[in-house]
């Protein structure tokens, strides 16, 4: 299981659930991801061909920069369908820098791939059992992640949709994350005094923006913002969920996971008003309907 430590001053939105208990009911885990939990899939590990994964590089610097652009969150079906005669370059990168040459590896590594693959569409079908996805960004991340800035997901897709997100740790080791509050209860903590409302009717991707780039420092103020937060360690194998643009999170260490995000239309929800983009948006209407705070 998941080693936590909480931090009293966040929120504890943590929940750990089995695959029985997502089969017990009609919705599965749909009211605890609406409700912006992180779901932990208690008493489960995807049985991974750990070893495979560990030989393969996770060094891309042979590869030019576009490339590694690419291969930093590579999809996965390139891994599983790659070949050593394939022309496509990044076929020829799966195979050249992640499987080093090695034939032989590169079978093993789109094995356990398959294996994770397959894993993640039946936990969704499972614990999602009225969404129905309309389109899937399948990533793996087999690249080194180290101290990454707190966050919350900008995908910059201007389009309004529900995201499942299941992640998985294929490495032997722990991912550790560290976690932090929900968007739009921190966003309400600082909105009179950031002036949020100059965002209200705007694309929702612009407030999450400037909120983790001017208020948290982006990129550049990786480690250095203040935010109190949760520290949490992912066993290998370990599978969890969680609404990333409504949860603050910072990758603290990893070498390789599975991240696949599943889109739904926000008719298929059991509450549409839960999607992102409703949240953010009845954020604004909520403040603009309160009082301004009297200035001293």
């Amino acid at each position: 299981m998941a080693k936590i430590i909480r931090n009293p001053n966040v929120e504890d939105y943590f929940v750990e659930r089995t695959l029985a208990d997502a089969k017990a009911g009609p919705n599965g885990f749909i009211p605890d991801y609406e409700a912006n939990r992180l779901i932990v899939l208690k008493d489960y590990r995807v049985p991974l061909d750990f070893e495979a994964f560990a030989a393969m590089s996770t060094n891309t610097e042979s590869a030019d920069k576009a490339m590694q652009r690419v291969l930093k969150k590579v999809v996965s079906t390139h891994i599983m369908e790659a070949t050593p005669e394939s022309t496509l370059p990044v076929h020829q990168a799966v195979f050249k820098v992640f499987c080093k040459s090695d034939p032989e590896l590169l079978r093993r590594a789109q094995a356990a791939m398959k294996v994770a693959h397959d894993a993640a569409i039946s936990i969704f079908k499972t614990c999602f059992p009225t969404y129905e996805y309309f389109k899937l960004i399948p990533s793996v991340r087999l690249t080194q992640t180290m101290f990454e800035n707190m966050h919350w997901d900008n995908h910059n897709i201007p389009e309004d949709f529900q995201q499942v997100r299941i992640f998985v740790n294929l490495d032997q080791r722990p991912r550790v994350w560290n976690v932090s509050h929900n968007f739009v209860e921190y966003a309400r903590s600082i909105y009179r005094e950031r002036h949020l409302e100059r965002f209200a009717g705007r694309d929702p991707n612009d407030l999450n923006d400037y909120v983790c780039g001017e208020v948290l420092g982006g990129s550049a103020g990786a480690c250095l913002d203040t935010l109190p937060r949760h520290v949490v360690g992912f066993d290998p194998g370990e599978v969890w969920m969680g609404e990333s643009r409504m949860l603050a999170h910072q990758i603290f260490y990893g070498e390789r996971a599975m991240v696949y995000m599943f889109f739904v239309k926000p008719e298929k929800m059991l509450n549409p008003q839960r999607r992102f983009n409703a949240q953010v948006e009845a954020l604004h209407r909520e403040m603009a309907a309160a009082e301004p705070a009297i200035a001293a």
